[in-house]
């Protein structure tokens, strides 16, 4: 072998190995770089969505079998419930959703962020908070009431943090060099301003009896409504026309759904104490606002229809972009499903059955994963340019896809059977027996869920954790050609 060869393999050798990925497990190339606050948002919202599939998991089961982990106090039924809630309303998707927020606002504002640190510090705060309260319920200490259980101090340690969070958006968003408002900020202001007020009032209501109720069914959906739906829509309003490179089909429909979502959203509540011992007034009220819901959610229907048209070829190359499409759908049929539940004779039949959990879940797993995945997806790969696997995101797509509809539709059935079999006068413990293979179905979809996630979380820890020089190397030329195609 000569010389020249010899020189000559080892710098093809040395080539093939510089193009491969240099991962570092104990190094995140992205938190070295700008938006270090959100990124601790984002990513602490993503954990805690694992923890709350995986408690999720083990409620499912408990459904169908009783006695699995009974021995363990902390992991009765009755104290994993509102851990698994509140995790999902105060951990992954508030957690999510507020590190898109402080993404958005500084573009959006043409400012800087009026404090990093304060940022970092308010998330860090919130997720020691959450850890603190969770664990207080765990052992036994507990409020008692839905979507308040958390105690004292932990509960009131929310409402401070959220003052902080929305001092720090606020700030950056009165220091801005961009005049005009695009709609993401108004739902931005939407969801941050009003929440001291209602939170307070459901955590600290110091009301009994039927009034108790109609506060905490105000505070709850508010909660929902309010503060999580405006921060998820927010977020979609201002991928998709990146993702499409289209403008928003049109900012006066955005306005409109905007405006009525903020008139008609806080008066809903009252529809979870219909037929109760309630004022008719009461009642009365909340189906209108209710079933005027169709004008917020049929706006923006229009609008990311329009925004979304003639893009099919996105939605088979960009998998960020097929799952806000899968959000969109989401917030769509959960929103005219929950109107729909409130008129008052439908609501007759199936307000105590599986219905309403599959309504809250199609909320939940169909706008809110779907939302806070495709954000993290579009991040890492436009903003930080990136590359993540696209054969573990198509995995990790139709995992959530059939989970979500195998979950959806289970509770659906079983909630329609439930409402025939109880208007025709069967015993209630009859019905109860039915439940059995639905359930199971439920815990099996629930574990198609949790798969597809932790193929997510992997991807994304492989991608954050390999050098952006080296992964810009190790793409192939046909990726390339792809990715200039999706820009």
């Amino acid at each position: 072998m000569t010389s020249t060869q010899t020189n000559s393999d080892t710098i093809t050798q040395t080539n093939v190995l510089s193009t491969q990925p240099q991962r570092n497990p104990f190094r995140i190339h992205a938190l070295e770089r700008t938006d270090h606050a959100m990124q601790v948002w984002l990513f602490s919202g993503l954990f805690w969505l694992t923890i709350a599939m995986i408690i999720g998991i083990i409620e499912a089961v408990k459904l169908f079998y009783p006695e699995f982990l009974q021995s363990i106090p902390a992991f009765a039924y009755g104290r994993l419930r509102p851990v698994h809630v509140n995790i999902g309303i105060f951990g992954f998707m508030s957690m999510g959703y507020l590190g898109a927020a402080f993404y958005m606002v500084p573009r959006l504002t043409q400012a800087p962020l009026f404090s990093e640190s304060l940022g970092s510090l308010t998330a860090w705060g919130w997720n020691f908070n959450l850890l603190g309260g969770c664990l207080a319920i765990m052992m036994g200490f507990s409020k008692g009431k839905e979507y308040s259980e958390i105690p004292f101090p932990f509960d009131m340690g929310f409402g401070l943090l959220e003052i902080a969070v929305a001092g720090n958006i606020f700030s950056t968003f009165v220091q801005r060099r961009e005049e005009r408002l695009y709609v993401s900020l108004w739902y931005i202001l939407l969801a941050i301003i009003p929440f001291p007020i209602y939170y307070t009032l459901g955590n600290a209501n110091r009301f009994s009896g039927i009034e108790d109720a109609i506060v905490n069914w105000f505070y709850s959906h508010n909660l929902f409504g309010i503060w999580l739906t405006t921060l998820g829509l927010a977020t979609l309003y201002y991928i998709v026309p990146k993702q499409v490179k289209k403008p928003l089909y049109s900012h006066t429909i955005s306005f409109v759904g905007f405006w009525t979502l903020a008139a008609f959203y806080p008066w809903n509540g009252g529809h979870h104490v219909i037929w109760g011992p309630v004022p008719m007034w009461v009642m009365s009220a909340s189906v209108t606002a209710s079933l005027a819901m169709f004008v917020p959610v049929f706006a923006t229907i229009v609008n990311f229809g329009g925004t979304a048209l003639g893009a099919l070829s996105v939605l088979k190359t960009d998998v960020s972009y097929r799952f806000s499409i899968l959000a969109y759908l989401g917030y769509a049929g959960a929103s005219l499903w929950g109107s729909s539940l409130a008129i008052m004779s439908f609501n007759a039949k199936i307000h105590f059955t599986y219905m309403t959990i599959a309504h809250v879940h199609l909320g939940f797993l169909g706008f809110g994963i779907a939302g806070l995945v495709a954000f993290t997806y579009f991040y890492l790969e436009k903003s930080r340019k990136l590359s993540y696997s696209q054969s573990l995101a198509e995995w990790h797509f139709w995992l959530t896809v059939l989970g979500i509809v195998g979950y959806v539709a289970s509770m659906a059935a079983i909630g329609l059977i439930e409402g025939n079999e109880w208007e025709m006068g069967n015993s209630p413990t009859g019905t109860m027996m039915l439940r059995t293979p639905y359930n199971i179905v439920r815990a099996i979809s629930g574990g198609m869920l949790l798969v597809g996630q932790s193929v997510f979380l992997w991807n994304i820890w492989q991608t954050l954790t390999t050098s952006p020089a080296s992964a810009e190397k190790s793409i192939l030329p046909e990726n390339r050609q792809l990715e200039a195609t999706q820009k």
